[in-house]
């Protein structure tokens, strides 16, 4: 009988011949496609960061039980990676969705479970300004290609080495896989869930086994740190396609900051008419939240909610360039009342119709004149204070928030203080002293640019996306806002999108070189794909957003910040803007793994919250 059933359970377990391992590792690191090594495994770069038999073991994978080991919240998404090293060529690689069944009633849960076939692109050089920290010249695994029914096609199956990416000495390829846990309590139950990810190929096949402990509480629909990132491509797609970046946006937890959205204008001496049907037509479905209902397809966090804020669209001219100016360029004989009376009926005419509904008047309103965009000069300070009294006038103080980009001295800002109510502050500049003196004079701050100063000029690259540097750049933007209280915005998601999936260096200036600068989003079109295809980037980034959701939630249930303090300082255990943080490099522990146990913990803590209320209703009853 013994002999019949070891028979039984070798026909049974999966056929995976020698040459073909699978395992996995967390959404926290890449794995070089030549080498197998992790790319962040860089000891001689930062000492903590992770290294060791990680294909073995590592705070995802346990490779003697075929486990992979996730905890999560409800309205999250968690992600982790399967790697598939083939020491000889294989193909017909594929992997399935899989189901998971909570472990109390064995019931299929029934959320969404999205494979996508990770992309590789060539860095051949480090960025500049970050020869020291850049991970150096390899292979990078970034877009992530959905799998999609066969009938639309798709990236599945591939070979490795892989015909399409072409990357000599191949020796594994990667898999990204999203989980989304429903808002819904009933749907989605605390507890443990489990489910096998079919692996297969030519010749053989495994299958890992997946647990997901699931917390009683859920991340909020709102994204509660402020921010955005600036986008100038946009507005010039088509309607449904600009949705659908409107969606992924929202599904990572990110505003696209549009600049501008114009009605059609009309001024006949000091007479202004407004058309706003196309404009309505185009945004009205972002400022009631209808765009992110399954009216327009959409699934995910932040269902149902408006935008977070909108640029107001007024602008002046920026030098010889007369024709961004909005509602009028200054005349040649310079200011006049009949000028001032148009931007005043303008602006009025402009709150008058964005306070018509409900629903609208929610999202913030702010206004931004890119015409003076980090401008440090006493001229365009005296421009700034202009244009803020004209518009203050006319729409009032505390409907919209006038906003200034640069890193201005504090000085300057004792001006521009006057009439400013949001300053979007360099990190190089972004000094907690002075951003706080601000604060207390009514202005917010939002800290904008590099996470880290490898160098001073690394102050001009305006961006903390490039490929080359590992993924905690990305995550800490959620860590570095609770810490500092501070909203965030960063230049670009879609820049250069259509040549980033073949070359890694996309912005070029005589003297400096960037990969993956300004680049979250890859154009799916390049690869026959309608929607925008996400990168592991923007996956970091999301990842750290909604750790901000959970150190807020744990300020929130325990009534003080405290405990949410001291896990983020802990792992963020310096001030990482400002001049004095320039040129250091060691800010924040390195390793992600203890970035995730924080995480983990604050988790433990809500939940802990969750159960005392649970018990205490049940006693009061």
């Amino acid at each position: 009988m013994r002999a019949l059933a070891l028979l039984f359970a070798l026909a049974l377990a999966p056929a995976c011949p020698a040459g073909v391992t699978v395992w996995a590792v967390g959404d926290g690191v890449r794995v070089n496609p030549v080498t197998g090594k992790l790319l962040e495994d860089r000891k001689d770069i930062h000492r903590d960061y992770p290294t060791g038999d990680y294909r073995a073991s590592n705070s995802f994978w346990n490779a003697a039980s075929q486990t992979i080991s996730l905890k999560a919240a409800r309205n999250e998404y968690v992600s982790f990676q399967v790697i598939i090293d083939a020491s000889e060529p294989v193909d017909e690689v594929d992997a399935d969705a899989f189901e998971l069944r909570h472990s109390a009633d064995g019931k299929a849960a029934g959320w969404t479970v999205e494979l996508f076939k990770e992309w590789y692109v060539q860095v051949r050089r480090p960025s500049t300004g970050y020869e020291g920290t850049s991970l150096g010249p390899a292979w990078y695994p970034d877009a992530l290609m959905p799998k999609r029914p066969a009938r639309l096609g798709t990236a599945f199956p591939f070979s490795i080495p892989d015909l399409y990416n072409n990357i000599p000495g191949q020796k594994n390829h990667a898999l990204w896989i999203d989980i989304y846990v429903p808002y819904e309590r009933a749907a989605a139950p605390p507890g443990r869930y489990s489910g096998k990810l079919p692996v297969r190929w030519k010749g053989g096949q495994d299958a890992l086994e997946v647990t997901l402990d699931l917390w009683d509480f859920a991340l909020p629909h709102e994204t509660n740190l402020k921010g955005d990132i600036w986008n100038g491509s946009m507005r010039q797609m088509p309607p449904d396609e600009e949705l659908r970046y409107y969606q992924i946006a929202r599904q990572h937890r990110f505003h696209p900051l549009i600049y501008a959205y114009r009605p059609k204008l009309s001024v006949s001496g000091t007479k202004v008419s407004l058309d706003w049907t196309e404009y309505d037509r185009r945004i009205s479905h972002y400022l009631d939240g209808s765009a992110f209902t399954e009216t327009h397809g959409y699934r995910g966090p932040g269902y149902g909610v408006p935008v977070s804020h909108l640029m107001l669209p007024f602008d002046i001219e920026k030098g010889e360039s007369r024709s961004r100016a909005w509602p009028m360029a200054l005349p040649e004989g310079g200011r006049t009342p009949e000028y001032e009376a148009v931007w005043k009926e303008t602006a009025r005419q402009v709150r008058e119709h964005l306070d018509g509904k409900p629903e609208w008047r929610k999202v913030m309103k702010v206004a931004f004149l890119d015409g003076l965009d980090e401008s440090y000069y006493e001229a365009a300070y005296e421009k700034m204070l202009y244009y803020g009294r004209l518009l203050h006038e006319a729409m009032g103080r505390g409907w919209f928030k006038y906003r200034v980009d640069g890193g201005y001295t504090r000085e300057a800002m004792e001006k521009l203080s006057a009439e400013v109510e949001l300053w979007v502050c360099h990190t190089v500049a972004f000094d907690i002293d002075t951003v706080n003196h601000f604060r207390q004079r009514g202005v917010e701050a939002w800290f904008y640019g590099p996470m880290i100063y490898e160098q001073r000029k690394n102050s001009g690259c305006g961006s903390n996306t490039f490929l080359d540097l590992d993924l905690l750049v990305n995550r800490a933007i959620g860590w570095a806002g609770w810490k500092y209280r501070s909203g965030w915005v960063e230049w670009e998601f879609d820049w250069n999108a259509f040549a980033s999936w073949y070359e890694a260096e996309n912005f070029k200036e005589p003297g400096r070189i960037y990969n993956g600068s300004g680049q979250l989003i890859y154009r799916g079109a390049v690869m026959g794909y309608r929607d925008p295809v996400a990168s592991i980037r923007l996956k970091a980034q999301r990842r750290g957003l909604q750790d901000y959701e959970y150190f807020r939630l744990l300020e929130e249930r325990t009534g003080s910040k405290d405990a949410s303090d001291a896990l983020v300082n802990g792992v963020i255990y310096k001030n990482p803007f400002g001049r004095a943080a320039m040129l250091d490099t060691e800010i924040w522990k390195n390793n992600p793994d203890v970035w995730d146990q924080a995480r983990n913990a604050a988790g433990q803590k809500i939940a802990a919250t969750s159960a005392s209320r649970e018990t205490s209703r049940r006693q009061t009853r």
